[in-house]
């Protein structure tokens, strides 16, 4: 027992269950067995024949460059007051003219170099999937009849026809209330309509002209794509089709669209009032805070609201009068809030995208993939919910939001929070809710709140890890091609995270139980699982002085890479006066996952 925690004893035997994170809802495709277990280490998974060789030396060149430039501008203006950057301003490529720095730097430069000359190779890397395994990867890669995605929660992994896939996307498609078809794109004559606001932004001074090279954005934009991530934790009766196609949660990615800078530009001004409300909850932890503070009546009710497919159904009309409405409760000056209403209409009524390689136009609220949609969404919902509450008779004693989802105390009757319900309900035609209610506990986020043992005298609630049943707890197995003290990380991070959330010891180790029970499966022995429960809390903070970041993409040559650059880094600062209190850190960067290289989107 370590911790508390009896290893020896697992919570869920999921080997014996013949446990599987796959879901195949394909009616033509069936899994072979190495396909099966191929699948079954998760989407993150990344197999060790994922790139060649000489594309990861040219990359490995390149990083090497960047970091040299980082070193250089270090030194060069390490004398020199320090610099705020301003937003919307692309990475400057700037190099310190070589007469203006020390030797030390040339010479580190040169030790780097020679050694990635001399003894950077790739070499031969242990195969992390047998012969017939990476043969089913190859064939799955090459299947375009189905469709391969993460589930909308819970990690699993679901199989799709391609033909399902697409029924679902044109069943959304064609509802009229929410998008139209196009014969054309309409995302190209946006461009001159962004370019206009954004030079009276710069005619008016509130950008400079590298920031409004920056908003521009791409001279040739990309269409933005809709794609689906399958909802199997829905009750499968009331699937799209029952027990056969789960709906989709509708994403369009925006990625280097005519629009997708200035998306990053009306966030900037709307994120920070996105969060000046009560009921504003920034994450689980703030949440638990606030809980553990809280005193709750005997008799009252715990209640958690969530808001129907809210960003899709945010009226562009109303969401642009709640933009403006808070600009005039906020007033300032250095807000250009004309400017930014004009480039948010844009935003929403000119969002053409590609599905299937047809185009359509989103015509109300906005699609998550959006910068802004978040803080745009918490707006809209912090003036519904004032104006909602305040013609409600009877109100919670406490409420806390998080986005679309609401946590609250009840302290009247049931009947009453029947009726509390009901004005929430009818209080605006776009705002549709769904509600649970309890004497003793709820659901909310990741977390369960719960009048524990204790309650009766303290009146506090307790807290727990909340587990949702269709969670099958893929996490990264531990023979992906991942940096090693990835694997320890990512088990500390849950430790702490179980830990941070539990108020009881009891609760903490149920959670650890179920975790250390998924990974038992996943590759992760019991000896390392133990050491982690051990350890997790040791980690003491330490003062950390600034870094120069060496990002590279993970190999074991480049670890040894990262050894020598760190050497030579050392070396250079004990003989010269350079850089003091300065270190390297290592950041690696992933080569290709199951995800890149299976079927897991239709292509434009």
């Amino acid at each position: 027992m370590v911790g508390g925690v009896k290893l020896g004893v697992p919570a869920i035997n999921v080997a014996q269950k013949g446990f599987t994170s796959v879901i195949n809802l394909s009616k033509h495709f069936e899994l072979s067995g190495a396909q099966l277990a191929v699948l079954n280490r998760g989407l993150n998974f990344i197999p060790t024949k994922g790139s060649d060789a000489d594309n990861i030396r040219n990359q490995t060149r390149s990083d090497i460059q960047q970091y040299h430039r980082r070193l250089k501008l270090a030194v060069y203006f390490e004398k020199k007051p320090p610099s705020i950057r301003r937003p919307f301003t692309g990475k400057s490529q700037w190099v310190p003219p070589g007469g203006h720095l020390p030797q030390a730097v040339s010479s580190t430069v040169e030790e780097d170099i020679r050694f990635f000359d001399t003894s950077f190779n790739i070499g031969w890397v242990r195969d992390n999937l047998s012969v017939e395994e990476f043969e089913a990867l190859f064939a799955l890669g090459k299947n375009d009849s189905i469709v391969i995605k993460p589930a909308d929660k819970g990690s699993a992994v679901v199989i799709l026809d391609r033909d399902q896939y697409l029924w679902e996307g044109y069943r959304q498609l064609n509802n009229s209330t929410y998008y139209s078809k196009l014969d054309k794109p309409i995302y190209m004559d946006t461009v001159p309509l962004v370019e206009q606001i954004l030079r009276s932004l710069y005619h008016n001074k509130f950008i400079n002209h590298k920031q409004l090279c920056y908003l521009m954005g791409d001279a040739d934009p990309r269409p933005r794509i809709f794609y689906m991530l399958p909802k199997i934790h829905k009750d499968p009766s009331s699937w799209s089709k029952p027990h056969e196609i789960p709906p989709g949660r509708p994403i369009v990615s925006d990625c280097s669209s005519e629009t997708y800078h200035t998306a990053e530009f009306i966030d900037f001004f709307l994120n920070p009032l996105s969060t000046r409300h009560d009921s504003y909850i920034k994450d689980t932890y703030d949440f638990v805070n606030k809980v553990r503070r809280l005193h709750v009546p005997a008799d009252s009710l715990l209640f958690t609201i969530d808001v129907d497919s809210l960003y899709t159904n945010i009226d562009i009309a109303e969401g642009l009068q709640t933009t403006t409405n808070i600009f005039r409760k906020y007033p300032d000056d250095t807000r250009p809030d004309s400017h930014i209403l004009q480039l948010l209409e844009i935003n929403l009524t000119r969002n053409d995208f590609v599905f299937n390689g047809e185009f359509f136009l989103q015509i109300k609220g906005t699609a998550m993939g959006k910068k802004f949609a978040p803080a745009y969404a918490n707006i809209f919902m912090a003036e519904w919910e004032e104006a909602a509450l305040a013609s409600c008779p009877k109100k919670p004693l406490h409420y806390f939001r998080f986005l679309d989802d609401i946590w609250g105390v009840w302290p009247h009757s049931r009947e009453e929070f029947e009726g509390f319900l009901t004005v929430l309900n009818t209080h605006n035609p776009s705002i549709t809710i769904k509600s649970t209610c309890s004497t003793s506990s709820v659901d909310f986020l990741d977390t369960t709140t719960f009048k524990g043992p204790e309650f009766p005298s303290t009146s506090r609630l307790d807290i727990k890890v909340f587990f949702k049943e269709t969670d099958t707890h893929t996490l990264l197995h531990k023979s992906s091609f991942h940096p090693r003290h990835t694997y320890a990380g990512l088990v500390k991070s849950q430790l702490l995270r179980f830990d941070r959330i539990c108020t009881r010891p009891v609760d903490f180790q149920a959670a650890v139980r179920v975790l250390f029970s998924a990974l038992s499966t996943r590759g992760y022995s019991r000896s390392f699982l133990r050491k982690a429960l051990r350890t997790f809390r040791e980690t003491k903070p330490v003062a950390v002085g600034p870094r120069l970041p060496f990002v590279t993409t993970y190999s074991p040559s480049a670890v040894r890479l990262v050894r020598e650059i760190k050497t030579n880094f050392s070396n250079m600062i004990n003989s010269a006066p350079l850089l003091n209190g300065f270190s390297i850190i290592a950041a690696f960067r992933k080569n290709k996952n199951l995800q890149d290289i299976t079927p897991s989107a239709v292509s434009p």
